[in-house]
C-alpha cells in the first residue's frame, strides 16, 4: 500500500520537572490514498492527541518522545522534524482538519467569505476574483444554497450544520492529501449528522483525499471508514478492516464496545457497559496491560507484562495475551 500518512512508534509524554508521564505509546498506523481510516475509543484514549501530533499542534505541556509521522505527497517528509514555518505550508494545504465545534473554530468577527478565502490567500497565488469564484464553487459543492448571500454572513447567523459545511469547504478548498475529522458531527442532530458524513464521503472521492476520522461512535466508523484502529489509554489495542472488526472483534475492549451497542437492540436485556474506569496516565507505567482492571479475561501475567501486538489474521492485529498461541507478534 502506498501510504499518504505513516505513523511509526509514536510516543508522547507530558513534560514535568519531577517525572515524565507517558500519554501516548507506540502508535503505528498507515493511511493509503483515498482511504477512509477511523480511530475510535473512549474520551481520554488519545485519539485527538494523535491527530494534533500529526498537525504539529500539541500543547506546550506535551512533547513527542520518539517516533515519526511521515507525509508522502510530492515530497516525502517527517512532520515531527519540520519547523513551525515549514508546518504552516503543510497545514490547510497538504493536511487539513475539521474540528468538532465549528462555532469555536470560526472567528465571529469576520465574514464567511473572508475566512474561507484566507486559506487560498495563504497557500495559492490567485487573483481576488478567481479566489472568490473558487470559494463560491466550493460552498456550492458542500450543499449550501444562496452561496453569495452566505458569503456575506457571519458565523453566528448560520445553523450548526451550515457552519460545519463551511468548515469542510475550508478544509478541502486546497485539495489536501489528508483530511483529519475530529468528531465532526458530535454537536449535530442525527439527520444533519448523516448529511455531513455523506457529504464528506462524496467530496473525498471527487478530490481524492484520504480521511482520518476521529470519533467515539462506532456507528460513524461503520458508515464512513474502511479500516479502523481502536484506542484505549493511549495505545492502539486493535486494528483491522471495519467489516472484520464488527464481525470478529479480537480484543476484549472492542468486544465490550460492540456488546454495549448490540444490547441497545434488545429491549428485554439490561444495557451492557464495560465495568470500571479508564486508568489515569500516571498509572500506566504501573500496569502490564492497560485494560487489565476492566477485562473479564484478565490473567496474572496481564498485571505485570505488557502484551505485544499479535497478528490474529491477515491485516488484523490485537494487543492481548489471549492471542499468544494463535497469533504472531508484529
Amino acid at each position: 500500500m502506498n501510504a499518504v500518512l505513516e505513523i511509526n512508534d509514536l510516543s508522547i509524554d507530558i513534560k514535568s520537572k519531577r517525572q515524565s508521564v507517558n500519554v501516548i505509546k507506540d502508535i503505528n498506523l498507515a493511511i493509503g490514498k483515498k482511504m477512509k481510516y477511523g480511530i475510535v475509543g473512549e474520551s481520554g484514549s488519545g485519539k485527538s492527541l494523535t491527530s494534533l501530533a500529526v498537525m504539529n499542534l500539541l500543547p506546550d505541556a506535551l512533547h513527542i518522545k520518539k517516533g515519526s509521522i511521515t507525509l508522502n505527497t510530492k515530497v516525502k517528509k517527517d512532520l515531527t522534524k519540520l519547523s513551525n514555518r515549514e508546518m504552516q505550508k503543510v497545514r490547510g494545504n497538504e493536511i487539513s482538519m475539521v474540528f468538532q465545534e465549528p462555532m469555536t473554530a470560526l472567528d465571529p468577527l469576520f465574514t464567511i467569505e473572508h475566512q474561507l478565502l484566507e486559506v487560498l490567500r495563504f497557500h495559492r497565488k490567485y487573483e481576488k476574483q478567481q479566489m472568490r469564484e473558487l470559494g463560491l464553487e466550493m460552498i456550492t459543492k458542500v450543499g449550501i444554497a444562496r452561496p453569495k448571500e452566505i458569503f456575506k454572513s457571519y458565523p453566528h447567523q448560520l445553523s450548526g450544520g451550515m457552519r460545519q459545511r463551511i468548515m469542510i469547504a475550508m478544509a478541502l478548498i486546497c485539495e489536501p492529501a489528508l483530511l483529519i475529522a475530529d468528531e465532526p458531527t458530535t454537536a449535530l442532530d442525527v439527520t444533519i449528522q448523516a448529511q455531513i458524513l455523506d457529504l464528506m464521503n462524496q467530496l473525498t472521492e471527487t478530490h481524492e483525499t484520504s480521511i482520518m476520522m476521529i470519533t467515539h461512535d462506532l456507528g460513524v466508523i461503520n458508515e464512513t471508514c474502511e479500516r479502523v484502529a481502536v484506542m484505549y489509554a493511549g495505545q492502539i489495542v486493535e486494528e483491522s478492516t471495519v467489516a472484520e472488526l464488527f464481525s470478529q472483534p479480537a480484543h476484549p475492549y472492542t468486544q465490550g464496545l460492540l456488546q454495549s451497542i448490540r444490547s441497545l437492540r434488545d429491549r428485554k436485556r439490561t444495557l451492557y457497559s464495560i465495568p470500571g474506569n479508564v486508568p489515569m496516565p500516571i498509572q500506566y507505567q504501573q500496569l502490564g496491560c492497560r485494560f487489565v482492571s476492566r477485562c473479564p479475561f484478565a490473567m496474572e501475567r496481564c498485571k505485570s507484562s505488557e502484551p505485544p501486538m499479535y497478528q490474529v489474521s491477515k491485516g488484523h492485529t490485537s494487543k492481548c495475551w489471549l492471542h499468544e498461541k494463535e497469533g504472531q507478534g508484529v
